[in-house]
C-alpha cells in the first residue's frame, strides 16, 4: 500500500511478475492456439451443413 503521509511504498512482490508471464506465455502459446483451432473448426462445420443442407456441393 501505498502511504502518502510517510512518504513510504510498498514494493510489488516479485513473484507477481513471473505469474503474470507465465499466463501470458500459456495464454499465448497454449490458449490462442486451441482458441483458433476451434474457431476454424467450427467454420468448417458450418460450411459443411450448409452445403448439406441449402446450397449442395461446390461446383
Amino acid at each position: 500500500m501505498n502511504n502518502p503521509t510517510s512518504g513510504h511504498s510498498v514494493p510489488a512482490a516479485s513473484g507477481a511478475s513471473g505469474r503474470e508471464w507465465r499466463k501470458f506465455l500459456l495464454l499465448a502459446f497454449v490458449g490462442l492456439p486451441v482458441a483458433m483451432t476451434l474457431a476454424i473448426a467450427a467454420y468448417g462445420f458450418v460450411v459443411w451443413f450448409l452445403q448439406i443442407l441449402f446450397f449442395g456441393p461446390p461446383s
